[in-house]
């Protein structure tokens, strides 16, 4: 999160351009001019999409590497690896909803990061298997739940980087789920 943090207050205008150099000119590149790199801006949404949810080897994971300092978000739509449209809410530094869509056959196998909460599931129910949830859906099939939401936001973790450019509560929405 620092290195996000940094990108985004000394290499980010205010027209949302990447700059080449440290606009801050506080030593994160020994550059400070302003020409601009289009890609460059790639790197930040790809961060967030990948603190949001990730799905790699056959796992979706929610939620995955939030920042502590971002007790709330929200996502809606995102595509996953197999064939998944995801939403999902977090609220004091915890799921407390989900919804994965299947668009083909597939089995669904999501890591449990609830931290032993209970889960009340809608549509079909997965079964537990070692550190994931696991479910047979077909095309169309939807997978809910909810979670109760933790009545206070833990402590920071020692190593927690408190210090934000980007705002503290984020919703993200995929242009078009098709």
């Amino acid at each position: 999160m620092k290195y996000l943090d940094i990108y985004v207050k000394a290499f980010i205008l205010r027209n949302g351009f990447q700059v080449n150099g440290d606009q801050l000119k506080a030593g994160f590149s020994g550059f400070t001019y302003r020409p601009f790199t289009l890609e460059g801006n790639f790197l930040a949404p790809e961060a967030v999409h990948d603190m949001l949810m990730q799905s790699w080897r056959g796992v979706v994971r929610l939620f995955p590497a939030m920042p502590w300092r971002w007790h709330d978000a929200e996502f809606e739509t995102l595509r996953a690896e197999g064939g998944w449209i995801v939403s999902a809410r977090y609220e004091n530094n915890a799921t407390t909803w989900l919804r994965i869509e299947a668009t083909r056959d597939n089995t669904l196998i999501l890591r449990d990061n609830f931290g032993g909460r209970t889960i009340t599931w809608q549509g079909r129910t997965p079964t537990r298997v070692g550190k994931n949830y696991q479910v047979s859906m077909k095309a169309g099939d939807v997978v809910e739940a909810t979670l109760a939401k933790p009545l206070e936001i833990p402590p920071a973790p020692k190593d927690a980087w408190l210090e934000m450019a980007l705002p503290t509560q984020t919703h993200i929405r995929a242009l078009d789920p098709s």
